[in-house]
C-alpha cells in the first residue's frame, strides 16, 4: 500500500522537497512520516516541537524562513531564547512561565507580541499555545508550541473598537443632544404655557389667540390694528363705595389682599356666566357681555353678575366684618373694541354706550345697580325694576334710569 501515486516518480524514481527526498521505493510509514515533514516545514503558521525543559528540537521551516534563522543555530537551546521572543525580557519570562505550566500537563495559550517579519525586525502578534504530548504511561515527553499570526485581525479588532468607541461617543453626544432639546423644549413648553396664561389675563381668549397666529409679533409691538365693531354689548361698572376712607391706614398687604379676594370671586362670577373682564381701576371693576364673542342674552348675563356682585359682596361681609357696599351700573348698545398699548398691551372699549354705563355706576347708590331704559327693555322679562326717575350725568345730560331690584324667576342656561 502506498499514499503517493507512481506517476509522480514517472520521470526519476526519487523527488527532492525542500530537505526532504522522496522515493519510489518508501513504505507506506515512511511516506507518511516525509509527507509529514513536508507538510510541517511548508505550514505558514509557527509550529515546533519542545523538550520537557523547553529546549528547542524542530521547528518548521516557514517559521525559521520569516525570521530568517536557521535550525542549526537554535536546535537545543532553551525556546525564550529564540529570537522570536526578545521583543522584551517580560515577555521571555511570560514563556518561561507557560513552558513550566506545560511541561506539567497542562495546556497553555495567550496571546504575545513577537519578532516575526522582515528577518525579525518587525513585530507581529501571535496567538500562541503549548501543548504537552505524553506518553503512554502519561507521561509529558515533548511540548508541541504553535503559533497563529492575529496581528491583521488584531488591527482590525482595535480598529472595529476604535470605531465602536467613537460611535458611542457619538452616540452619547446624540443622547445628551436630545436630552438638552427635550429640557430645552419642557423649558419652553413650560414658558409658552406661563406666556400664554399670562396673555389670558390681559386679552380675551379669540383675541389672544389671534395675536399669536401672527408671525410678525415681536415683543415689544402688535403690527396689527386690532379692533372691532359689536352693535349689540352689555358693559358693566361696579365700585366699592367709600373704599379709600375704608382703607386708610391699613397695611399694603392687607389692602391688597381685600381687594384681592373680592375682585377673584368677582372674576369667578364673570367666567360662569361668560361676561368678559375688561379691567380693574383702584377698587372699580369693569366687565362686558357680547364680546368677542356676541350673544343674544348679553343684557341677562350682565345684570346676572350685578346681582350675584352684590351678593358676593354681602357673603364677603359676613366672613370678615366689614361694611363695604357697591355702586353698579349696566347700559346696553354699540362698543368699539380694540388692543391698545405697545409693551403693556390692555383690551379696553369705547363709545357712548362704556361711557353711560360708566355714568350709570357712578350716579348710582350704594348697594344698587342702575340702568338706562333701553336695557330696562331687554330685562323686564327677567327681572324686577325699580323706577329712579330722571338724573342729570355728567358729560350726557338728562337720562331716564331704573334700578335692579332683582329676578322674576330663575333663569335657565
Amino acid at each position: 500500500m502506498t499514499l503517493i501515486s507512481h506517476d509522480l516518480f514517472s520521470i526519476s524514481p526519487e523527488l527532492r522537497v525542500r530537505e526532504v527526498t522522496l522515493s519510489a521505493h518508501d513504505d507506506f510509514q515512511t511516506q507518511r512520516a516525509k509527507l509529514a515533514s513536508i507538510m510541517l516545514d511548508a505550514m505558514y503558521q509557527f509550529v515546533g516541537l519542545l523538550d520537557v525543559e523547553g529546549r528547542m528540537l524542530e521547528i518548521n521551516r516557514a517559521a525559521l524562513d520569516g525570521i530568517g534563522i536557521h535550525m542549526d543555530d537554535i536546535r537545543g537551546k532553551p525556546f525564550w531564547e529564540a529570537r522570536w521572543w526578545v521583543v522584551s525580557p517580560e515577555t521571555q519570562n511570560v514563556l518561561r512561565g507557560l513552558i513550566l505550566r506545560a511541561s506539567q500537563g497542562e495546556f497553555v495559550r495567550g496571546d504575545f507580541e513577537v519578532y516575526g517579519q522582515r528577518m525579525g525586525e518587525e513585530t507581529i502578534i501571535v496567538d500562541f499555545s503549548l501543548l504537552p504530548i505524553k506518553d503512554s504511561d502519561g507521561n509529558v515527553v515533548f511540548l508541541l508550541p504553535e503559533g497563529r499570526n492575529i496581528t491583521e485581525m488584531k488591527r482590525a479588532e482595535a480598529a472595529l473598537a476604535r470605531k465602536n468607541e467613537e460611535l458611542q461617543a457619538s452616540w452619547d453626544l446624540i443622547c445628551r443632544q436630545r436630552d438638552e432639546l427635550q429640557s430645552l423644549y419642557d423649558r419652553l413648553m413650560v414658558e409658552q404655557r406661563l406666556s400664554e396664561r399670562l396673555l389670558l389675563n390681559l386679552l380675551p381668549y379669540p383675541i389672544a389667540e389671534r395675536l399669536k397666529a401672527r408671525p410678525e409679533i415681536v415683543a415689544n409691538s402688535i403690527p396689527e390694528i386690532i379692533a372691532d365693531t359689536f352693535p349689540e354689548v352689555s358693559v358693566l361698572f361696579a365700585d366699592i363705595v367709600a373704599f379709600t376712607r375704608f382703607s386708610a391706614g391699613m397695611s399694603a398687604e392687607h389692602l391688597v389682599a381685600v381687594l384681592n379676594e373680592i375682585f377673584t370671586e368677582f372674576d369667578t362670577i364673570a367666567d360662569r356666566l361668560g361676561l368678559e373682564k375688561i379691567k380693574t381701576i383702584g377698587d372699580a371693576y369693569m366687565a362686558a357681555s357680547g364680546l368677542p364673542e356676541p350673544v343674544a342674552d348679553h343684557a341677562v348675563r350682565a345684570a346676572e353678575m350685578a346681582l350675584d356682585m352684590i351678593e358676593a359682596l354681602r357673603l364677603f361681609n359676613l366672613r370678615t366684618g366689614h361694611n363695604l357696599r357697591m355702586r353698579i351700573g349696566i347700559n346696553c348698545g354699540s362698543v368699539v373694541a380694540g388692543v391698545i398699548g405697545k409693551r403693556k398691551f390692555i383690551y379696553d372699549l369705547w363709545g357712548e354706550a362704556v361711557n353711560t354705563a360708566s355714568r350709570m355706576e357712578s350716579h348710582s347708590l350704594a348697594g344698587r345697580v342702575q340702568v338706562t331704559d333701553a336695557t330696562r327693555n331687554l330685562l323686564e322679562e327677567f327681572f324686577l325694576f325699580e323706577e329712579r326717575g330722571i338724573i342729570e350725568a355728567k358729560g350726557i345730560g338728562a337720562v331716564h334710569t331704573w334700578f335692579l331690584t332683582g329676578r322674576r324667576q330663575p333663569i335657565s342656561r
